[in-house]
């Protein structure tokens, strides 16, 4: 019989061997076990509350359709990404998000025809702002990435997608109800975080000196025609027409000192022209068009049932992973602004 080092036989060592290897994987499985057993201790102990139920449960009904915590987390999230540093609640954005494109979906894609695959592939394309002689593959590579980036999966984009495509196809339907000319307001405008200097300036304004140069003179602005804005439509909501009130003055008129960012900024505003017949641009036709579209989608309420049924405990389940996306957003901003940007080649001769 043929031994080993120390008398054993080889048949022997094998069997030793193989005895030690199937004792490990005992006792691989039995920690196995025992993890499996801990997390069911934890669910049943409460923690299913916390982490599973919360994106099953329901938030929202819009028309025939619910959408439950996840959902809404899962475009709060998108939306995050799109703008980290935005001022607006995610939250509330995502329900918007959700209340909009359904009530386009569902009120308005019958009246502005069907919407192919080919359809959704230009819209995905246009969202990835993908160089029209792109190929197919890059597409494909690209689309992936971009799922795989904003944490979004495919039904719910294409989804997005379908309601920007009727929305778009909508506003284009209603343009020529626009017409070509109408009320514009050319506005010049100055900020400082001093309160006191712009009162200073404000009242200089009022006693007849000229907007740009005394902005100028007082160190407000480097140049005159950082004060100009432009000719601008009339807002419909928003800071300049509910704070600023912009649309009441008459040429040449200024608002009082307002107080922007939480008291941090001041601002003042003046009313330089107004025109009652201005010429449309192209953009200016789109932006009415869409404001149209805006207060048809606002007028569906009887039409499309809304329902809204957050409690506090989703809400804060979706604030404490939007927290963690928050966070990994950060890291990743500031990984990026770490990186040393690679230093031009020098060709000699």
């Amino acid at each position: 019989m043929i031994r080993v080092a120390g008398g054993q036989s080889k048949a022997s060592h094998r069997r030793e061997i193989q005895a030690q290897a199937d004792a490990t994987q005992e006792r691989i499985t039995l920690i196995a076990i025992g993890v499996l057993v801990a997390v069911a201790v934890l669910v049943a102990a409460g923690v299913v509350w916390g982490v599973i139920l919360p994106p099953r449960a329901h938030v929202i009904t819009v028309g025939d359709r619910q959408f439950n915590a996840g959902a809404v987390a899962e475009r709060a999230e998108f939306m995050l990404r799109a703008a980290p540093t935005g001022q607006t609640d995610p939250i509330e954005d995502a329900l918007t998000m959700i209340r909009r494109h359904e009530t386009l979906l569902q009120a308005g894609a019958a009246d502005v025809g069907e919407i192919t695959a080919d359809d959704l592939e230009k819209a995905a394309w246009t969202r990835m702002n993908l160089p029209p002689e792109s190929s197919k593959e890059e597409f494909v590579a690209a689309y992936q990435a971009y799922l795989r980036n904003n944490h979004i999966d495919k039904a719910t984009l294409d989804r997005m997608l379908s309601a920007q495509i009727v929305y778009d196809r909508m506003a284009k339907k209603v343009q020529p109800e626009v017409g070509e000319s109408g009320l514009q307001l050319h506005v010049q405008a100055v900020a400082s975080r001093d309160q006191n200097k712009m009162k200073q300036f404000r009242d200089a304004g009022a006693g007849g000196a000229d907007f740009a140069a005394t902005a100028m003179s007082m160190g407000l602005v480097q140049k005159p025609e950082s004060v100009d804005l432009g000719w601008i439509l009339p807002p419909e909501s928003g800071y300049l027409k509910d704070t600023v009130k912009i649309e009441g003055l008459q040429a040449g008129q200024l608002t009082d000192v307002v107080a922007r960012e939480g008291g941090l900024q001041f601002e003042v505003y003046r009313m330089a022209e107004r025109d009652e017949k201005r010429a449309y641009t192209d953009g200016d036709k789109v932006t009415l068009s869409n404001r149209k579209v805006d207060a048809w989608i606002a007028a569906q309420a009887d039409r499309v049932k809304i329902s809204l049924d957050l409690s506090d405990g989703e809400r804060k389940w979706i604030t404490d992973r939007l927290t963690k996306t928050a966070r990994t957003i950060a890291e990743e901003q500031a990984k990026a602004a770490a990186v040393p940007s690679t230093p031009p080649i020098r060709v000699t001769k």
